[in-house]
Order: structure tokens, then sequence, then C-alpha cells
């Protein structure tokens, strides 16, 4: 008679192949120790590109849609749908879990960013009815400040990194931007006023001054002082502006159109790549980490440096 018991043997991941790009943004980082942090599935995933090795963070018990770093670079947060989604922030060295942030939030956790100065608060969006927007003591696994995001989907959420206290959010038609105060989460909703239409807004970055800078559906650029639409940059990229990066140097902007576009401070443009006409992809140069690093809805993993990993794609997200 045959044996029925169960092997002893278990089953180990080796590698995953691929990169969560669909409905999801911001969520492919370089770490403090020069590795690619980013998410498949349920699972976190560090990439060491030299080496050509990955390490698996596997805290969470659903598919992963959202990820933010630490602004020392070597702690991530990383977000779920379910039910009772949840947060895990964890260390991208060791990938231990080093907080479970529980029970604020239904259906899922979209949007997630620490905040600039210090990194001890961590802002979430929800995706229930109300997109609700939370502010947690992260360490101690409090919410410490919670929101009515608004009544429509939110695609970025980001603290602003010159004006304490503040945040900036937009999504469906709308932009807002937050004070905190105490435990008072207060929004304004930004003006579109008639220096441009409006329309969903898809990714923001701020800047000195009280200057905020959004990409838009269309491909245009909005510039904010304060409350106020004043400027458009029309035709910034030929579709929807999916992602922006800000830096001492200025900005970088990835689309639906396929192409990578530098600006300086001022968001007058410096060059841009198109990665749909490259033979050989482009050799970036970022003065602060020596790489640009892409990522698009259907590859895994565009770098370029020096050391080059290229998995060719036609629409990028940075």
């Amino acid at each position: 008679m045959a044996d029925r018991t169960a092997p002893r043997c278990q089953l180990r991941l080796e590698w995953i192949y691929g990169y969560r790009g669909h409905q999801c943004r911001n969520n492919l980082f370089y770490t403090a120790g020069k590795e690619v942090v980013y998410f498949v599935a349920g699972v976190g995933v560090v990439y060491n590109t030299r080496e050509h090795t990955q390490r698996f963070y596997l805290g969470h018990s659903d598919d992963i849609i959202s990820l933010a770093l630490h602004p020392e670079r070597s702690l991530v947060a990383t977000g779920q749908v379910g039910k009772d989604p949840y947060i895990c922030v964890w260390d991208t060295f060791n990938i231990q879990t080093v907080s479970i942030l529980k029970d604020a939030h239904s259906h899922g956790v979209a949007c997630l960013a620490f905040s600039a100065d210090t990194g001890e608060r961590l802002v979430s969006v929800g995706l229930d009815a109300k997109n609700t927007v939370c502010v947690w003591d992260w360490k101690r696994g409090k919410v410490i400040a919670t929101a009515t995001g608004h009544s429509d989907r939110i695609f970025d959420i980001t603290w602003d990194p010159f004006q304490q206290n503040h945040l900036v959010s937009c999504g469906v038609k709308h932009i807002k931007f937050w004070a905190m105060c105490g435990n008072a989460l207060t929004p304004k909703r930004g003006i579109f006023g008639k220096t441009g239409d409006l329309q969903t807004i898809l990714c923001v970055a701020a800047a000195k001054d009280d200057v905020t800078y959004s990409g838009a559906l269309n491909g245009d650029i909005y510039v904010w002082k304060g409350l106020n639409l004043i400027r458009t940059v029309q035709g910034a990229h030929g579709a929807g502006i999916f992602s922006m990066y800000a830096c001492e140097e200025g900005f970088a902007t990835g689309g639906r159109d396929g192409c990578i576009r530098l600006w300086d401070t001022d968001f007058k443009p410096i060059t841009k790549i198109d990665l749909r006409e490259a033979e050989q992809g482009y050799k970036g140069r970022d003065t602060n980490t020596a790489y640009l690093l892409f990522t698009g809805i259907r590859s895994c993993l565009l770098q370029n440096s020096d050391q080059r990993t290229d998995h060719r794609d036609q629409s990028l997200k940075l």
C-alpha cells in the first residue's frame, strides 16, 4: 500500500519574474545599499543588480499595490488590497518587519508616503468610498490624524519638503493642498480657474516658494502657486504623465508616451529620452545616484548606468 503521508520537503521561493506596473505608480526605488526594491503580487522584492540576486519580503496576505521609501533609504512601507488591508514597514537589508499598521483602511491602500523631514510619519490613502487619508506614527503603529480624502479616486500624495505639516494629493479632476495641525487634517481644493482645463491629475511634486508641479492626464504639466493654477507646460508629454520625481537639480517625468523628460528647477526642458527609438537605451546622468531607473506597464526593469540592465518597454514610469 502506498505511503499517503505528506512529504517532509518544503518549497523555497527562488526567483520572481516580472513587475507590478498595472494600476500602480511610484513603486520602484534604489535603496541605501544600491539595490532595487519593488513588488510583485504579494511579495516585496529586493534585487541586487550587480550579483543578479533577489531577497523576498513575505509579510503580506494579499497583493501589494503601494510602496514608499523612507528618507534614509533603508526602510520601506508596502500596502496591500483585501477586506482588511494593512501596511508593513520593513527593512530592505535584513528583510525583517519593523511595524504593521492595521484597522484604518478597507479594500486596499492605494498610496503611501513618508514625511520628507525625518520620515517619522507616514501618510496613506485607502481605496474605500471616501478615499480616506491617514497619517501614522508608524513606529508606534498609531493613527495620529485622519480625514475624508475625496469622493473620487486619489492617484498620488506627497509631503511638502519645504513646508512642514503640509501635503498635496491629486486624482480624478482634483488636486488638494493639506495642512496638518495636531490631530486635524484640513484640505483646500486647488483652483484651476481659466489657466487650464479641469482634468484628472496623476502625479505631484512640491517645490520651493509654495510652488507645486503636477502631471495631467492629457500630458500637460500644471504649475501651482499656493492654491492657484498659474501656468501650464503644454505638450510636456504626448499622453498622461504617470510619475514625477523631484531632486536638487530639477525634475524627471515619465509618461504613457514612452518618454522620459528631464527638467531644470524652473521646469524648463533639459532633454527628452524616447526609449521607443533608442537602440541601446539611454545612458542617464543623475548627479545624486549616477543611475536612472525606469519601469513600465509591459516590462520589468530598465536600468541605465555603466552596468546596464535593459528590459525594454513602451510606456514608462519613474
